[in-house]
């Protein structure tokens, strides 16, 4: 029995440094209508400050960890900014939309939640559609089912729904829309954001009006019972 401890201990040890630590994020940059290849796009980690451009063929290397964002920014197209996923992924492919007309302040958001879903999808449409063999498929073909870029595929499918509920939270919880419900700015919207942020299923069970109430309620809370609140938000919040 003991033997089997220590090899137990160094895979759980190298999948959580694996989940945790940087990776480098490798992958090509092209215009979205039309797919041509983009070089000199400056890349950018926000959260490390480092800065590096694609070469002639569009391709990037550039270090990042789960949760970081990397902006994609070149003259003539929108800012795109990428929060990296968890998982993986075999090649980061990025689009770069054409910028039709001057805009004074450019995020790379899509306008809405579900615009932005199906971006994505499309990006990561051959990835997300990546048969998955279990049970007697893997079976059948082991050497596939064993292949370590096929199980960091399998991987990121897994983290896709995830992350994109994430994604969906930021669209219909965010500090602009705190600031317009209840006039809180700065590190104020900020830090309620953080500490009364419905899940994904509370959310989607909200209507317009459900959510509104929930907002007035909980800022009401924030406001009435201070640090209080902020030491213990998940269960004021109930």
């Amino acid at each position: 029995m003991r033997a089997y401890i220590f090899p137990v201990i160094l895979l759980f040890s190298a999948l959580l440094s694996s989940t945790v630590s940087a990776q480098t994020i490798q992958g090509q940059i092209v215009t979205m209508d039309g797919g041509q290849i983009l070089p000199g796009v400056t890349v950018h980690n926000i959260y490390t400050g480092e800065t590096l451009n694609s070469d002639e063929k569009g391709n990037f290397s550039i270090t990042a960890s789960q949760g970081q964002l990397v902006e994609f920014s070149k003259p003539g197209y929108r800012i795109q900014r990428v929060r990296i996923p968890q998982g993986h992924l075999p090649v980061f492919k990025v689009n770069l939309e054409t910028m039709i007309a001057p805009v004074t302040a450019v995020t790379g958001a899509a306008p809405d939640y579900e615009t932005d879903s199906q971006r994505y999808y499309q990006l990561y449409k051959h990835e997300l559609e990546f048969e998955k063999l279990t049970g007697l498929k893997a079976i059948q073909h082991p050497f596939s089912a064993l292949s370590k870029r096929n199980q960091e595929i399998w991987a990121f499918q897994d983290n896709f729904k995830s992350s994109q509920q994430q994604k969906y939270i930021d669209y219909n919880f965010n500090t602009k829309l705190v600031a317009q419900l209840t006039g809180l700015q700065g590190d104020s919207a900020d830090a309620y954001v953080r500490m009364f942020r419905p899940t994904y299923e509370q959310l989607r069970s909200m209507n317009e009006y459900t959510r509104l109430l929930y907002v007035k309620r909980t800022v009401a809370i924030y406001r009435e019972r201070g640090i209080r609140a902020r030491m213990a938000p998940s269960r004021s919040a109930r």
